[in-house]
């Protein structure tokens, strides 16, 4: 009773405070429950979620709540700053609470610095099955970490001009229960965009991640900081690291490149987007090419309509295999895992990345990385109105699995998961109601349906300034 009546209290109080766009105080809360014919819910009503869900149950209730503020947009004064924390309450199989984001940053100019966990942007109209990011799907808890980067894209040189560039330089620390306990995680990214007439622009970019030290369960503490520029820099292990590492590169590592072709029509915009992942030199080389994100998204604009926006894409992870016939190295490729750091792309157990790609847990809830690997997937989503205060959403997902590296099963499967969703934002009002329904069904997952509802405070300072209309792309908690 106390437990019920302190949410309670919490989602008051948060809804108290005033949002509105970026530079002042901001926040937010929603409350849902979930419900499912299955042992767990649905595959696209748990994925995407910033790792709220902690454990597979049929019924679940959730409460997040949070305050933000964010960078000024139009700011006069060189200097500014940035705080956040995100609270979630859930109760299934038994009742958890965890902080899901909490930061702080500052900026100087183009120059910005983030301490803590803090999710990525939402991005294509919350419509991709990965974020538009192969490797960054808002599918696990944020990992915390000390960033350096660009405030967005920097003209260059430092002027206005058809050429600009944004960076990330950041290292994290992994904190859940993984394999190799306490290891980091090093990210770093380039991005170079030209902008051509035509209202045309094109955005090529590299990501590369390094899970580096820790220690493991047999081989006990790992190389640390004294190598840190062998991992960083993709160099092979010293005397001191495993045999794994001293033959290949020090870490686990990981690499996507990225390609993003945008286009304005007027109100209309589409971008076209490519993911290339690779975890060795014949990748870099593309050698996999067949492998990678394909994606297209629409935007017909803010004008509430029938169909307002729409994301296709295709994803390939088969040729993998076929690295291994390459006379650059040895042995092939197998996404997102490593022989050392077992857990694999994962942060408390959640992929970090596309959640097509779901791991394999011990008997304790460990990861112990991907068994699947290999596969192909379609997936579709769309959003639009229904009169200006009903909102709808559909994602359809179709994917075929046929193993990993090694591991080829003996009879591929196939999945198709739905899901369909109606807003209703009463007009002039800080509230927002949602009914969703979600299906899986197929050879991967069991076969099931859930069902969710729930009510979120939006910003009435946001419902008076931009219309009950408008379609939110960036993330509220």
């Amino acid at each position: 009773m106390r437990l019920n009546l302190f949410l309670v209290f919490l989602a008051i109080f948060v809804t108290d405070l005033h949002a509105q766009e970026g530079g002042t105080l901001s926040a937010n809360a929603s409350i849902a429950s979930y419900v499912s014919t299955g042992k767990d819910l649905p595959f696209w009503l748990r994925s995407n979620q910033d790792g709220v869900f902690q454990s597979p149950n049929s019924i679940t209730q959730l409460l997040r709540t949070g305050f933000s503020r964010s960078f000024e947009t139009g700011g006069s004064g060189k200097w500014d700053y940035t705080f956040g924390a995100e609270i979630v309450a859930g109760y299934g199989d038994k009742i958890y609470y965890q902080p899901n984001q909490y930061w702080v940053g500052a900026r100087y100019d183009w120059l910005t610095m983030r301490i803590g966990a803090e999710a990525d942007s939402v991005r294509f109209g919350g419509l991709s099955s990965t974020n538009g990011n192969l490797d960054a799907a808002n599918n696990a808890r944020p990992v915390p970490r000390i960033a350096l980067a660009t405030n967005g894209f920097v003209s260059f040189p430092f002027k206005e001009g058809f050429f600009s560039w944004k960076a990330n330089y950041s290292e994290g620390m992994i904190l859940d229960n993984s394999y190799i306990q306490n290891a980091h995680l090093h990210h770093k990214s380039f991005d170079a965009r030209i902008e051509l007439p035509w209202k045309l622009d094109v955005t090529f970019g590299l990501e590369h991640y390094v899970f580096w030290g820790g220690t493991s369960p047999s081989l006990g503490p790992l190389p640390g900081w004294k190598d840190y520029f062998r991992y960083i820099l993709s160099m092979k292990g010293g005397s001191d690291f495993p045999i794994s590492d001293q033959g290949n590169v020090a870490g686990s590592q990981f690499y996507l490149y990225n390609l993003e072709i945008h286009k304005v029509f007027n109100e209309k915009q589409v971008s076209i987007y490519w993911n290339h992942p690779f975890q060795n030199r014949a990748g870099m080389k593309l050698a996999n090419i067949a492998d990678g994100l394909w994606g297209i998204h629409v935007s017909m604009g803010t004008e509430p309509r029938i169909l307002n926006e729409f994301v296709y894409e295709w994803m390939n992870t088969l040729s993998q295999d076929n690295i291994a016939s390459s006379n650059q190295i040895s042995g092939g490729e197998s996404y997102f895992n490593n022989s050392e750091y077992q857990s694999g792309f994962t942060h408390f157990a959640q992929m970090m990345g596309s959640p097509l790609f779901v791991p394999t847990l011990n008997d304790t809830g460990v990861s112990m990385g991907f068994e699947d690997t290999r596969m192909w997937m379609h997936h579709i989503g769309l959003k639009g109105f229904l009169g200006k205060n009903l909102v709808w959403k559909v994602m359809l997902t179709y994917s075929g699995n046929f193993g990993s590296n090694g591991y080829s099963l003996q009879t591929p499967v196939t999945e198709l998961s739905s899901f369909e969703e109606i807003i209703y934002i009463p007009k002039n009002s800080p509230l927002e109601f949602n009914v969703a329904v979600a299906n899986d069904l197929g050879q991967r997952f069991e076969n099931r349906t859930g069902f969710t509802a729930g009510l979120k405070w939006r910003p009435s300072e946001e419902t008076k300034k931009r219309g009950t209309w408008v379609i939110r792309k960036r993330r509220y908690f």
